[in-house]
């Protein structure tokens, strides 16, 4: 019963999410919507932004188990762009709220962990120092994030697929950055030099 009552609440707020801007929708709407009281409400999350950053974590989680192991960020990408594309009216019902901060948050988390876990599994094996890894993975993570923060933020026009396929320009960028930091550490190591 515990999880049925709580599945409908967060069904009910994504429905409610479909129709209208996240600063409309109150624990008012959800409860009477699920014919519940507000206590049982309050008994799973502790406001409407909980509920809201619920829905964020399990779309995040969804995409780090699809994303171990450093699969292709443009995969990463097309698959949060499709999902995100699929629920167009979700997403600009938070864009158009208040609340896009929290959205924001949960996009730069994305990319961050996609940025990160490529960029990471792309070096294996190279002889790239960490502060390298660290400073090319934060680089392509804004630029991924800047992207797709403008995307959604001008009501999705382009198709998701269209919008990877300017990301080809640079897919092949960061093992490049990669490949010339390790050259560079290797002739650091042969020349004593530190610079």
């Amino acid at each position: 019963m515990q999880k049925d009552t709580k599945k409908l609440i967060f069904d009910t707020f994504i429905e409610q999410l479909e129709k209208k801007p996240f600063d409309k929708i109150t624990v008012k709407d959800i409860v009477e919507s699920c014919e519940i009281n507000r206590n049982t409400f309050y008994y799973y999350y502790s406001d409407i932004y909980d509920l809201l950053e619920e829905v964020f974590t399990k779309e995040l989680k969804v995409i780090t188990e699809q994303h171990k192991n450093g699969g292709s960020w443009l995969e990463a990408f097309i698959k949060v762009a499709n999902t995100a594309y699929r629920h167009k009216k979700i997403i600009n019902n938070i864009c158009s709220s208040r609340s896009y901060d929290y959205f924001e948050s949960y996009m730069y988390k994305s990319c961050k962990h996609i940025m990160i876990d490529f960029v990471q599994h792309t070096s294996s094996g190279m002889a790239v120092p960490d502060e390298d890894v660290e400073f090319i993975a934060s680089f392509y993570e804004y630029a991924f994030f800047g992207i797709i923060s403008e995307w959604f933020r001008t009501g999705m026009r382009e198709d998701p697929l269209e919008l990877a396929s300017q990301f080809w320009l640079v897919a092949d960028n960061i093992r490049f950055s990669l490949r010339r930091s390790e050259k560079r550490a290797k002739s650091r190591l042969e020349n004593g030099n530190t610079i």
